[in-house]
């Protein structure tokens, strides 16, 4: 088994987020490094849809 440990994405903008995605796709990930890469981009991509949503929005209004 290789100890190599791979950079976590750094996401901030929705094309960081997309890069971060094809890398991930293209990468032989597992174990801990596979989780870690997963959920770096899991959190960014909730902390993205939360910073673009209204503020004013019923909750489960997108469901109608």
């Amino acid at each position: 088994m290789h100890n190599r440990q791979r950079k976590v994405p750094t996401v901030r903008t929705a094309q960081d987020l997309e890069k971060a995605v094809r890398n991930y796709r293209q990468q032989d990930l597992y174990g801990m490094e596979l989780f870690r890469q997963w959920q770096a981009i899991r959190d960014a991509a909730l902390n993205l849809a939360s910073s673009t949503r209204d503020g004013d929005g019923v909750p489960g209004e997108d469901s109608y």
